[in-house]
């Protein structure tokens, strides 16, 4: 069967970090309530490193070691310790747990070991899973507990201590060419998302299936059925996850050919959850992306499926009353014979197309209406969407992070394609060298009914910010992580808050050497207005992770509690709340 129609479909696109680099010295850190951030340089310490034209805030992001790594920074990608793999009540507690937290377990995945034998993997997102739980107890305490997700590649590659498996990203056995040609099965290092849902708790990675784990312990669980989110992937065995070549039949059982499902599921109400499945069929080269709403007990209520030709699977998606919406960011040609022969890892050979349109699939939830296709005008790569988007005078409402790739700085506009993640791979995303282009959240308008693109234009223009989430009963009001001003890329360290009806903004900055993340809005009970919303701080000064709450009604201020962790865990992807 075609070779090239599987590596499309293990290239799958895994997780993208807020992506990040310096250009201006104006590096803003001041807290502020107001809905501008302050356009003045900050009256700080900077240095300028390998004589580059933009300086760096070193008391904020640290010294360099020879010129090259990023101390502070670096750390939080340093791997989980072992003292992390534990479970305790956090007694380093400042300030006061809301007392309406309690029932509510707050979960985060990531990548938390990087390497094996000594060797270090050769890219971030190839991080062994690593799962937190914080429990908000009867009492007014908090537990933590953390495990790595004990997939059975992990639990090979754990005891020989030794790459065992081939990576998404870059890590590969020894051996070069030898080792390496011609397998085709990728390691589930099941580190991008985890969720509770309907009693069952899953850690999950679009290129594979999702694993089960024990919601209180987060043992992992060895699935022996085939139901939930493992319903129709095909077998457990599977090796090869998002290719099918006879769509479920004796070739694929033969091959242990399945399909994956999405890292991305979205949580509508509480008794409808969406995700979808993903396969390619490696004749037709059809990516057909099944559409599946399951009620709170993982039984499925409807399935819808969306097949298009030539494309890679998308990231995220997002979810109104009416549609299911995604990009189909723009990929050019790609090397496969260098994957196929073990030189290179599916994502080291992808390129992005900088003179592709990009286009946006809007699929409809009920029978009866087709799906639409529009484009933008130019080429954008879109990382993240809000789970849940609006529909408001017969326009569809998305809002996006991602790239934007007609920016000259990091996309030569006299190149037709230039590489995709490859450029801020290594231990960890490296902003000193200009390669690591910005993160920026945009509003893209689409009339369904005429099949155009009304507008795609920043909320924000020029602030450098990701990983969105929303309000339960406020869609509009949206969190981010934010890193600067001007178009500057940098770590995050800071937390933002959007309307984006209003488009007025918020923003919380953290303290010298932490670094900002996922913002997880938590409902509050008891007729009270507003969410909790959770957070980790990862401390590169004190060398701990912090879980911080802060107010969305007094956001500006900052945590009104601190739940400061024995150990650090490693810079995270998502994350997700069950009460």
């Amino acid at each position: 069967f075609s070779a090239t129609a599987i590596l499309l479909n293990l290239a799958a696109l895994g997780e993208s970090f807020s992506p990040h680099h310096p250009t201006s010295s104006q590096v803003v850190r001041k807290n502020s309530a107001v809905t501008e951030l302050a356009s003045s340089a900050v009256d700080t310490p900077t240095t300028t490193v390998n004589n580059m034209p933009w300086t760096m805030n070193t008391e904020k992001y640290g010294e360099y070691d020879n010129d090259v790594q990023h101390v502070d920074w670096g750390f939080a990608y340093s791997s989980t310790p072992p003292n992390a793999v534990d479970s305790y009540i956090i007694d380093d507690v400042e300030g006061e747990i809301p007392s309406d937290l309690s029932g509510v377990t707050f979960y985060k995945a990531g990548p938390g070991n990087f390497q094996r034998d000594g060797k270090q993997f050769e890219h971030v997102l190839d991080g062994d899973g690593f799962v937190i739980a914080i429990k908000f107890q009867e009492d007014g305490s908090a537990k933590y507990t953390g495990r790595f997700v004990e997939t059975e590649y992990f639990l090979e590659e754990q005891t020989e201590d030794k790459i065992k498996y081939r990576n998404v990203f870059g890590t590969q056995r020894d051996g070069g060419v030898l080792a390496n040609a011609f397998d085709l099965t990728l390691k589930n290092v099941a580190n991008t998302n985890v969720l509770q849902w309907g009693e069952r708790l899953y850690a999950f990675w679009e290129a594979g299936r999702p694993y089960e784990m024990n919601p209180d312990t987060l043992e992992t669980l060895r699935s022996v059925t085939e139901d939930g989110p493992l319903k129709g992937l095909g077998g457990i065995d599977c090796k090869v996850r998002g290719i099918t070549i006879d769509e479920g039949g004796p070739i694929d059982n033969i091959a242990k050919a399945g399909k994956s499902f999405t890292a991305h599921p979205h949580v509508e109400d509480e008794d409808t959850l969406i995700g979808f499945k993903i396969e390619t069929n490696a004749q037709t080269k059809f990516m057909t992306l099944e559409f599946t709403e399951y009620d709170s007990k993982w039984n499925e209520k409807k399935a819808t499926s969306f097949s298009v030709k030539d494309s890679l699977p998308p990231h995220d998606f997002s979810v109104s009353k009416s549609y299911y919406s995604f990009f189909d960011n723009p990929y050019g040609e790609m090397d496969n014979m260098r994957y196929l022969i073990g030189l290179k890892a599916p994502t080291q050979i992808m390129q992005l197309a900088l003179r592709q349109p990009t286009k946006i699939h809007v699929v409809p939830r009920s029978k009866g209406q087709d799906p639409v296709t529009v484009e933008l005008d130019h080429s954008y790569f879109c990382i993240h969407l809000n789970g849940l988007s609006e529909e408001k005078d017969g326009k569809l409402y998305l809002y996006s992070t991602g790239w934007d790739l007609t920016d000259e700085r990091f996309f030569p506009q006299s190149q037709d394609s230039a590489p995709f993640l490859g450029a801020w791979g290594g231990a960890y995303p490296d902003f000193t060298r200009g390669k690591v282009p910005p993160s920026l959240l945009y509003e893209t308008v689409i009339d369904v009914e005429k099949g155009t693109v009304v507008s795609h234009e920043e909320v924000r223009p020029g602030i450098v910010i990701e990983f969105p989430t929303q309000e339960e009963d406020k869609p509009n009001m949206m969190y981010l992580a934010i890193a600067a001003e001007e178009y500057t890329s940098l770590p995050s360290s800071g937390l933002c808050r959007i309307n984006t009806e209003t488009r007025e903004m918020e923003t919380w900055w953290a303290d010298n050497k932490q670094f900002t993340h996922e913002v997880i809005p938590v409902k509050k009970q008891n007729g009270q207005h507003g969410s909790w919303l959770l957070t980790p701080l990862y401390d590169a000064g004190k060398r701990r992770t912090t879980i911080a709450i802060l107010d969305s009604e007094d956001f500006s201020s900052g945590p009104v509690c601190r739940l400061n962790l024995k150990h650090h865990v490693t810079y995270g992807l998502h994350g997700s709340f069950a009460r």
